[in-house]
């Protein structure tokens, strides 16, 4: 599903202008981008929790050569779903 589809949804459930959903959903991945940026958690119940953290430098393979490269330490986000969201995916609920 991609950011259109779920305005699509929306629009779809409810009585606003598509318009002003797009604006909305925009403005909540806006936020959250931000927000991983300067802290690093963002937890949303019955959903998930994002987690900001660092991956060391490593030594890795070139795919192509075989040669051995460094890997530049980075940032990566981690996403653990919450027990919810599990029973969902699973068709416990």
């Amino acid at each position: 599903m991609k950011k259109k589809d779920i305005v699509e949804v929306i629009y779809q459930n409810s009585e606003y202008k598509k318009s002003d959903i797009q604006d909305i959903v925009d403005m909540v991945f806006d936020v959250m981008g931000q927000s991983m940026r300067e802290e690093e958690k963002i937890m949303i119940s019955n959903f998930g929790t994002f987690e900001k953290i660092y991956q060391e430098e490593y030594m890795g393979v070139h795919p192509i050569t075989g040669a051995p490269q460094k890997n530049p330490g980075a940032y990566r986000i981690r996403f653990v779903s919450s027990k919810n969201l599990k029973d969902i995916i699973n068709k416990r609920k």
